[in-house]
């Protein structure tokens, strides 16, 4: 995200070293010594305060064998009582302690005192720095020089030294200066502009064609340390770009050339980049030069800061320590690493992407055309199209994201980052450990953990997916909700979330597996396939399912719906088991705040009917069944629909109705099926009481094997409306309306011309029929009034 940044920030370090290194080669440039010149004039008459006159004069200082300099006049006045002598065209040749240089002062004109050793030149004085002799002797930088032009020199024969402190021109090749005052010491071999130092270097291509200036308190080259400083405050500027710092020093090598250069005392780099304010700053800039003058290395050290204003947003990098590898040619970047601290931020609007670590390193492509920057359409200057290929951080590392009010935090041990052709961020890569925060517009905060993670981005440098593997969990902790997964991919764009690998989705109701799992994170919806298979916790306040006891469970080939919203739907063999009811059906809906149910399609439900108050009746078939097994009463009931209302415990079925049970069958177009508590038969007793610790808990994970249930809901009343047809044994009951009550074991026929009829074509008519199970007592209500009827029968 901060790929033009970082290119830009190491292509003003490099500009600034390459800047540095034209105004030492212009100082340690060699020119061809211009041999002198000397007018001769012919004899004057010498006047009477003249001692003597020569046509030429030269004096030397010798130190261990060595000439250090020579000074020399074509002609020559000694007078008598001034103690002075008068010289004409003078030259000092300065060979330094070890004949390394052969650097001159020339004036027309120079006053000597031989008691002081002062050497007076009050007019125009040329200083030539020119070539440098190497330990082998041969002259170095021979290709230019330093071309002094000042006024008022003294220099001492005893000392070596030369100043003034009159206004000071200078040139050099491709450039000139200015300064006020200059000295320079044959003993330490320096050379010091003392003030107001001014200079330009002309366009060429070592400046990428651009006109520098420079400006400094003062200008001193110390020879022997090899290095070259321009004190502050110094400020140079190319353009609209201007580097300022306390200090600025050039190191040379072996023979003078630019090695390192070092910018310090609050190094500042500023430029405009259109409407952008650009800055740059550090404790300290060096760079490192290779002996064709190319830089192969750039450092800023010590509370490193980067920065970019511009309308349309800003950008800032900052670190403890960052340096720059160049390529070989073209000043360009090969890499980047910075340590301490590393934070790098971008804004625009209200939206910012913000990256913190302990260290960084950022690969660069070489630019377009062949490697070397282009100029931009003004002539300017050089616009590097060099562009971010790879990132990485060397530390643990956290990146924030903000897109309005959607908030993401990533964290991992280690991150790498992946460039388009477009430079831009295309591709974030998480290793070893991943954290992802999102605060989204639905105000729920949402967390992703995984192993492995894989980011994409798009144009705006918002990231668009999200993909992590290894032991992904995630969770969303306002709603609830809880998933696991071996993979898992975040779509930005629609909030949706995908995951695959044994995916385990859960809240504070329910819990369900699958194949592959879709959610939502804004709107809750949820979409699972293949083999799903859900849990509901019962809840003290019931919920939409409460059809027996203990969880339960729902199965099918796919389930969709909104967890926020409540509503869910199992499709494809879908099948339900709470206790000992078992629900199955083409596609079961559940509804949580109404807390009801549906089932359509082949709708098969099995509902559990334990007891009655003649189950304990002495002798009774009843009582004999049950004695000998421990199996409730289950009715089966078959249906094209199924509704079920939590609440009210009642499911009803329609669409033309058939069910099944050990008390008998029934058909009819309608059936209510009316669920209670369990309750223990009341032999005939006044009132019925709930079972406890009677049965055990049903659940079909046991191998599939039906165990009972010590609480929950059974079956205690039926209600069949519709041509119902009533079977019990050998009987066969007909009316438009029955009722079973499981409490009391009784049918009741009513509506229409109820019948019953037995296998021997025996039938019962009246207003209503009761028929007793246990007893075999018919119950008549006819006009005539009510009357029993009770037929025993013979068991074969």
């Amino acid at each position: 995200m901060y790929n033009r940044e970082a290119a830009r920030y190491a292509r003003w370090a490099a500009w600034a070293a390459a800047l540095i290194v034209l105004i030492v080669a212009g100082v340690y440039g060699g020119r061809v010594v211009r041999e002198a010149r000397a007018r001769r004039h012919g004899p004057v008459p010498v006047p009477a305060s003249v001692q003597q006159q020569s046509a030429q004069i030269s004096f030397s200082k010798v130190e261990q064998n060595r000439t250090v300099f020579t000074i020399r006049a074509s002609h020559a006045t000694e007078y008598k009582d001034r103690n002075r002598s008068l010289l004409e065209d003078v030259w000092i040749t300065i060979y330094g302690k070890k004949g390394e240089r052969d650097d001159n002062i020339h004036t027309r004109e120079c006053s000597y005192e031989p008691e002081t050793g002062d050497v007076r030149c009050e007019g125009e004085v040329q200083i030539e720095i020119g070539s440098t002799k190497s330990a082998a002797g041969k002259d170095v930088a021979s290709n230019s020089s330093l071309e002094v032009t000042t006024s008022n020199l003294l220099f001492n024969r005893n000392t070596g030294e030369a100043s003034t402190q009159a206004p000071v021109q200078f040139r050099f090749a491709g450039g000139s200066g200015r300064g006020v005052g200059v000295s320079y010491s044959t003993s330490d071999s320096m050379v010091r502009v003392e003030h107001s130092v001014e200079f330009d270097i002309a366009p060429s291509a070592a400046t990428d064609n651009s006109p520098i200036s420079a400006t400094g308190a003062s200008l001193e080259i110390r020879r022997n340390q090899r290095t070259a400083v321009l004190d502050g405050p110094a400020l140079v500027r190319e353009g609209d770009r201007e580097l300022s710092a306390g200090a600025i020093s050039v190191e040379l090598d072996a023979e003078y050339r630019a090695q390192r250069v070092t910018a310090e005392g609050n190094p500042r780099i500023r430029a405009m980049e259109g409407d952008a304010n650009e800055a740059v700053s550090a404790d300290r800039f060096e760079a490192s030069l290779s002996a064709t003058g190319h830089v192969e290395r750039i450092i800023a050290d010590g509370q490193v800061s980067a920065s970019r204003q511009a309308a349309t947003g800003s950008d800032h990098f900052s670190a403890g320590h960052t340096e720059f590898e160049m390529l070989p040619a073209g000043n360009l970047i090969k890499q980047m690493i910075a340590t301490g601290g590393v934070e790098a931020e971008s804004r625009k609007g209200g939206d910012s992407q913000n990256l913190k670590t302990g260290a960084l390193r950022v690969y660069f492509s070489a630019a377009s055309g062949h490697g070397s920057p282009r100029s931009d359409a003004k002539g300017a200057g050089p616009v590097s199209d060099q562009k971010i290929e790879r990132a990485e951080t060397l530390a643990p590392a956290t990146i924030e994201s903000k897109t309005g009010a959607d908030v993401t935090t990533l964290h991992a041990k280690q991150f790498v980052a992946e460039a388009g052709p477009d430079g831009r961020l295309s591709e974030l890569f998480g290793h070893s450990g991943v954290d992802i925060r999102r605060q989204a517009n639905h105000g729920n905060e949402d967390v992703i953990l995984a192993r492995e993670l894989v980011a994409t981005f798009g144009a705006h440098g918002e990231w668009d997916t999200l993909d992590e593997t290894g032991d992904v969990h995630f969770s969303e902790a306002g709603a609830g909700r809880e998933a696991t997964a071996a993979r898992a991919r975040v779509v930005r764009a629609t909030d949706q979330v995908t995951l695959e690998g044994s995916p385990v989705i859960s809240d504070s109701m329910s819990r369900s597996t699958a194949s592959r799992v879709v959610f939502n994170q804004k709107t809750g919806e949820v979409n699972a396939s293949g083999g799903v298979v859900s849990t509901y916790i019962p809840s003290a306040a019931g919920d939409s399912v409460d059809l027996g006891s203990g969880a339960a469970h729902v199965s099918a080939d796919s389930l969709s719906g909104s967890a926020s919203g409540g509503h869910v739907v199992y499709a494809g063999h879908a099948r339900l088991w709470q206790g000992a009811a078992v629900l199955d059906s083409d596609r079961i809906e559940l509804w949580r705040d109404t807390k009801k149910m549906q089932a359509i399609g082949h709708v098969v439900a099995v509902f559990p009917q334990i007891g009655g108050p003649f189950a304990a009746l002495p002798g009774s078939k009843l009582a004999s069944r049950q004695a000998s097994s421990s199996q409730p009463i289950l009715w089966k009931v078959r249906a094209p629909m199924l509704t079920y209302l939590a609440d009210e415990g009642k499911a009803r079925f329609e669409g033309g109705v058939q069910a099944d049970s050990s008390e008998g069958s029934l058909e009819s177009m309608t059936l209510e099926v009316f669920l209670g508590p369990a309750t223990a038969p009341s032999g005939g007793n006044k009132g019925s009481r709930p079972i406890s610790g009677a049965l055990p808990t049903t659940s079909l994970e046991n191998g599939g094997k039906t165990q009972l249930s010590t609480d929950g809901r059974q079956l205690n009343r039926v209600v069949a409306q519709g041509n119902v047809v009533v079977r019990q044994g050998d009987r066969r009951g007909m009316a438009e309306r029955a009722e079973y009550t499981a409490a009391d074991g009784k049918f009741v026929l009513s509506g229409g011309q109820p019948t019953l009829a037995n296998a021997v074509s025996d039938t019962t008519t009246g207003h209503s029929l009761t028929f007793f199970v246990a007893s075999d007592t018919i119950l008549i209500d006819s006009q005539e009034g009510s009357r029993t009827l009770t037929k025993h029968r013979i068991e074969k």
